[in-house]
């Protein structure tokens, strides 16, 4: 039975996408095609990261999210400004 490692990781949209969807198709639409590639390297190597050991991100409690955030991603660690969204990290 999975336990909550950590029960508030904040992430920015890009990480929320790669989490819930495996899905980095939304970075076409801001970045060039060799960035886009190079951000969705960046971001699935910030999760694999945050989910070392044996644990595993999952998507949280919708409720928790910040519309508006200037805290860094606690996944990819992004400075930019903008959404949080309520992670679960489970082991």
């Amino acid at each position: 039975m999975a336990t909550i490692v950590d029960d508030h990781v904040m992430v920015c949209d890009d990480c929320l996408m790669l989490i819930a969807n495996d899905d980095a198709t939304g970075l076409d639409h801001f970045l060039d095609e060799a960035s886009a590639a190079a951000r969705e390297r960046e971001l699935h190597d910030a999760i694999a990261a945050a989910q070392r050991d044996g644990n595993y991100l999952v998507v949280g409690d919708s409720d928790q999210n910040e519309e508006f955030s200037t805290s860094s991603c606690d996944c990819c660690q992004t400075h930019l400004a903008g959404s949080r969204h309520h992670c679960v990290l489970m082991g």
